[in-house]
């Protein structure tokens, strides 16, 4: 149960930034994404958009609306926050309540990177919002160990869930090349860590050519569960990858999906098409991208049907717009300072902010210091702080305000 939690909580996080390779480019900065639905040439409205707005350098905001009976209506926001590094520290996943017209929290990720990697963390932690203690509580707590080659070794994984406590390990071993070859996952039972399963990872020319899943069957022996394999190109881009799935009935491997990969003169991304196989039917889609001159994602084209040239049916299309490649600007959020005082302090500072909205403090190197929400706490504690200047970004519906305390 505890592993699919996580896998169900893996792909909602990242499910709207497939295939946004870049939010700035050689066109500048992105600003939205408009989606359509059976797009016509005539078309004059999308069903759905992303705006992208950039408060301060170390933060992105994302919005996600969609078009009912003729009006803007939002969803969803993301709230990034990045180090100096640009390495993501914070996201904040937030619900638009249409009644109260207001975003309310919902979820929350805190990452840790490792010294100055740019891909490894030491640990995550992942927070749901409590409206009752009006406060984040830690749900997910993942906690990475590595050797003294600086590869990941070891992940412990603890998931609190309906009142109960899960506790997952899962250790690497690597290949004198330094590839990954073994993943062994260990679940937290009667006491101790028991092997729950494991994967075996193969590799051609350091590049992943197909895994194996099993699950442990005690005392000594295994059950089959997933395979993957992956072809490349001549440059060590992947081509295809297929998945397949043990049949426990028939003993043997069947094919459960398949993507095929092509890309441009210059290396991009310029079509992926997807095979799923359920219940012996094979459905079909497709993605087609397009890009700008100078690189950047101008066009999405996605597709359904049977594979075959004229039975493509075009299910959405999408049209990225950035500062620099389009005039076709969305009003950007509105930017205002508000007071905080006494500034300078050494002690506590007020926040004049109307109640609900939410605030985010940085130091001068971007990191987060505080955050929280307005409800009726209007002061904030800096008397543990270091000396300095610190950045204050707060939200209310679609008002960006900025405020700044200065502590001598």
């Amino acid at each position: 149960m505890n592993r699919f939690i996580l896998l169900l909580w893996g792909c909602s996080w990242l499910a709207p930034h497939f295939l946004l390779s870049q939010i700035t480019g050689g066109d500048g900065k992105l600003l939205r994404i408009e989606t359509y639905r059976n797009y016509t040439a005539t078309d004059s409205t999308a069903f759905q958009r992303t705006r992208y707005d950039y408060p301060i350098p170390t933060q992105r905001i994302e919005t996600n609306d969609q078009f009912e009976e003729g009006l803007w209506v939002p969803q969803t926001r993301f709230n990034y926050t990045f180090d100096a590094l640009g390495r993501t520290i914070e996201t904040i996943l937030e619900r638009y309540d249409p009644g109260a017209k207001a975003f309310y929290p919902q979820i929350r990720t805190q990452s840790f990177p490792r010294g100055n990697s740019l891909t490894q963390v030491d640990s995550v932690f992942t927070y749901n919002w409590s409206d009752g203690q009006q406060a984040w509580e830690v749900y997910i707590t993942q906690r990475n160990r590595f050797n003294a080659q600086n590869q990941l070794v070891e992940t412990e994984t603890a998931i609190a869930f309906s009142g109960q406590s899960f506790r997952n390990r899962d250790l690497s071993f690597y290949d004198a090349n330094g590839n990954n070859t073994r993943v062994e996952n260990y679940s937290f039972l009667n006491g101790q860590f028991t092997l729950s399963g494991f994967t075996n990872r193969f590799f051609e020319n350091n590049l992943l050519s197909g895994t194996t899943s099993y699950s442990a069957v005690p005392p000594n022996d295994s059950l089959p569960l997933s395979r993957s394999v992956n072809t490349y190109a001549a440059n060590k881009l992947l081509s295809s990858a297929e998945g397949f799935s043990w049949d426990p009935i028939s003993k043997e491997w069947k094919q459960s999906n398949s993507s095929v990969y092509t890309y441009t003169a210059e290396q991009q991304l310029q079509s992926l098409l997807i095979t799923v196989i359920i219940n012996g039917e094979a459905q079909k889609s497709r993605v087609d991208l397009y890009y700008t001159t100078n690189g950047s994602i101008v066009r999405e084209e996605n597709f359904k049907g049977s594979g075959t040239p004229t039975e493509w049916v075009l299910d959405t299309k999408k049209f990225y717009y950035y500062d620099l490649a389009s005039s076709l600007h969305e009003p950007k959020f509105s930017k205002k300072l508000f007071k905080i005082s006494p500034n300078p302090s050494t002690d506590e500072v007020r926040l004049d902010l109307p109640l609900g909205a939410s605030f985010q403090v940085f130091n001068a190197g971007g990191q987060l210091q505080a955050s929280g929400l307005m409800k009726g706490q209007k002061t904030v504690d800096i008397r543990n702080w270091p000396s300095g200047m610190y950045w204050v970004v707060a939200r209310q519906e679609a008002e960006i305000l900025l405020g700044k305390i200065i502590k001598p």
